[in-house]
């Protein structure tokens, strides 16, 4: 089994459960994940906002709409907080 790195990992898993949309709001402790989602961006597709509160609106609105798994990541702290 080839090692892998927690972003690439965390990709691996989201392609499993069907996961094709992402909406996303950019930190410098998400590199990692954007770094592996970058190589991907063939199977998911990557949809960033301005603030934690839109990414969660638009996840549920996804959601909503689709009947996918609406996905949403932001920052740790201040970002998680806003977001929930």
């Amino acid at each position: 089994m080839p090692l892998l790195t927690g972003g690439q990992a965390l990709v691996q898993q989201l392609k499993k459960e069907g996961v094709e949309v992402i909406l996303a709001l950019p930190g410098v402790q998400l590199d990692w994940m954007f770094d592996a989602l970058y190589d991907a961006q063939d199977s998911i597709r990557v949809v960033h906002a301005r603030n934690e509160q839109a990414v969660s609106y638009m996840a549920d609105g996804y959601a909503r709409a689709t009947g996918k798994a609406g996905v949403c990541m932001t920052t740790s702290g201040p970002g998680a907080t806003n977001l929930v």
